[in-house]
């Protein structure tokens, strides 16, 4: 936004194209992988696709750091490590 004085909503249309495109390579990647004909293992590619789909869900609302009060990521921790689904007794 400070460099090309763009607004918050284009810079965040920008932002999500970006997202778009690494997820349609990484997709391509990982369909290529699996026909191991790509020169990164598949073991690699899995590996980087968890990464990626951990981290768009943690932080898909917000990093804490900007805007600290829509932040959902303490929530989002806590529901998914300290208080786990219980399995019924």
């Amino acid at each position: 936004m400070h460099e090309t004085g763009v607004s918050e909503e284009e810079a965040r249309a920008h932002v999500q194209q970006m997202i778009s495109l690494t997820w349609d390579e990484m997709n391509y990647e990982a369909r290529t992988a699996a026909r191991s004909s790509s020169l990164l293992s598949r073991r690699f590619v899995e590996t980087a696709m968890n990464l990626a789909r951990m981290s768009q869900c943690m932080y898909q609302h917000g990093d804490g750091h900007g805007c600290p009060d829509k932040a959902k990521i303490v929530d989002r921790v806590q529901t998914l490590l300290v208080d786990p689904i219980p399995l019924g007794h």
